[in-house]
């Protein structure tokens, strides 16, 4: 073997799991929180997996932020943002047959 072969070989890239899989996560939790017909705390979730989505897309490099980069960092921070906020409201406004009294 010859050693200034193996010195001139770049390491190996280390492999960084996607923001988005963390995101998924989430989500899919909420989902099945709401399947179990907690709606209200499932769709919490499902809009706190998309706030900690605006925050991992605000505070990340492009390159580490992963599948998030879609658009311009405002752009996907506005409208991830906006989808958690709308989710939340929706879920506190949104009178279920428990609580009618």
């Amino acid at each position: 073997m010859n050693d200034a072969a193996d010195a001139a070989e770049p390491p190996p890239p280390r492999r960084r799991l996607d923001p988005l899989l963390g995101v998924l996560l989430v989500v899919a939790a909420g989902v099945a929180i709401v399947t179990m017909h907690q709606l209200r705390v499932g769709l919490y979730v499902v809009a706190a997996g998309l706030g900690v989505a605006a925050a991992f897309r605000l505070f990340l490099r492009p390159g580490a932020a992963g599948s998030l980069v879609v658009r311009s960092r405002q752009a996907d921070v506005v409208v991830l943002a906006a989808l958690a906020v709308a989710i939340a409201v929706l879920a506190a406004v949104t009178p279920l047959a428990g609580s009618l009294g």
